[in-house]
């Protein structure tokens, strides 16, 4: 480069060899500089800020979701918890019920045989009393044919002590 500046006449030489005009460069170098300062002090802290802000809300809004996805996790195992108790509870009272349905049923059953039981030893009782009393009709019957059929073999009447003393002999004999 020494050689290019020696014998081209110094820096102007050599932007003349490139044909290059050596103000034009110095003044673009000068707006270059200004433009570089104007930007750096005034347009890229404000940029710098912005994007500075953003990639702080944007790592905010992934650690929230972290945190959301942390929670919906924690609910999700919460409301599975909920949802386990709440069957264990139902299958508990589920028992409950069928355990008293049984023991419904059973004592219904209880009463039903003894209520049969019961209508059962009511209807041999009233059995018992219409037989009773369905001898007794029989026996007051036979008693009135025992005398109506005396009467016709001996052809005459007999007096009711003869006739109830003649019948209980034909009875006993029986």
């Amino acid at each position: 480069m020494v050689f290019l500046l020696a014998s081209s006449g110094g820096f102007g030489g050599l932007f003349t060899a490139l044909g290059l005009n050596t103000q034009a460069f110095l003044l673009n170098t000068a707006a270059f500089l200004v433009t570089a300062f104007i930007v750096g002090k005034w347009v890229f802290p404000p940029l710098t800020r912005a994007l500075d802000a953003k990639k702080d809300e944007l790592e905010a809004a992934t650690r929230l979701e972290q945190e959301a996805g942390q929670k919906l996790d924690l609910a999700s195992d919460q409301a599975a918890q909920v949802v386990r108790e709440a069957r264990k509870a139902a299958e508990e009272i589920l028992s409950i019920a069928r355990s008293d349905g049984a023991t419904q049923i059973e004592a219904a059953q209880k009463k039903a045989r003894e209520q049969a039981d019961r209508l059962v030893a009511e209807a041999r009782e009233q059995l018992s009393r219409d037989v009773l009393t369905a001898r007794r009709e029989l026996k007051s019957e036979t008693a009135k044919l025992v005398a109506l059929a005396t009467e016709q073999v001996l052809e005459e009447k007999l007096d009711p002590k003869r006739d109830g003393d003649m019948i209980e002999r034909s009875l006993a004999a029986k």
